[in-house]
């Protein structure tokens, strides 16, 4: 059985470097968003036990949508033969990318995009997640530097605005 919770990555909307609702903001969040590979994520750390999420409600909850209707078009497209969602490829997240003023994880001055992700993540068995994290955004060259703090803080973080990308879920 699934268990009715999502965890999902977020971008903060008013940050100058990925906030933001134009064309070229909007497209270096979908070129990070097909980077990083959830089905590889459930695979390693999660032993096979969950899905990719298509949309913020899990399945057995009213209002989730499988198959096509529910397909997440950012990160996705269906495939007709499996009659199944497919990640759209890290040349297609590149383009996005480039499209959005990256070309090879640099900006108009050659300076490479650096990003930020706050967690509260901080044990020893939170590194290999992180690094892998890292490796997921070095397939479309971007640097991701990790800011660990305790939840205090990272709750102030996240109330204040003070972040670019991070973490969290819910659980039904």
């Amino acid at each position: 059985a699934t268990a009715p919770s999502t965890s999902y990555y977020a971008f903060n909307m008013l940050d100058d470097v990925v906030g933001g609702y134009d064309e070229k903001k909007r497209k270096l969040r979908q070129a990070i968003s097909i980077a990083i590979n959830e089905e590889e994520l459930i695979q390693i750390f999660l032993n096979g036990r969950g899905i990719a999420a298509q949309g913020p409600i899990p399945p057995d909850i009213f209002g989730f949508q499988d198959g096509r209707a529910g397909l997440n078009p950012v990160v996705y497209e269906w495939d007709e033969q499996r009659q199944a969602p497919r990640r759209k490829t890290i040349a297609q997240a590149k383009q996005l990318l480039a499209e959005a003023g990256y070309p090879g994880g640099r900006d108009a001055n050659g300076k490479p995009l650096i990003l930020f992700f706050d967690t509260v993540a901080v044990s020893a068995g939170s590194k290999p997640q992180l690094d892998w994290l890292r490796k997921q955004f070095a397939t479309i060259d971007i640097q991701l530097q990790v800011r660990s703090t305790d939840y205090n803080r990272f709750q102030e973080k996240v109330l204040k605005g003070d972040y670019q990308i991070l973490q969290w879920g819910w659980n039904a």
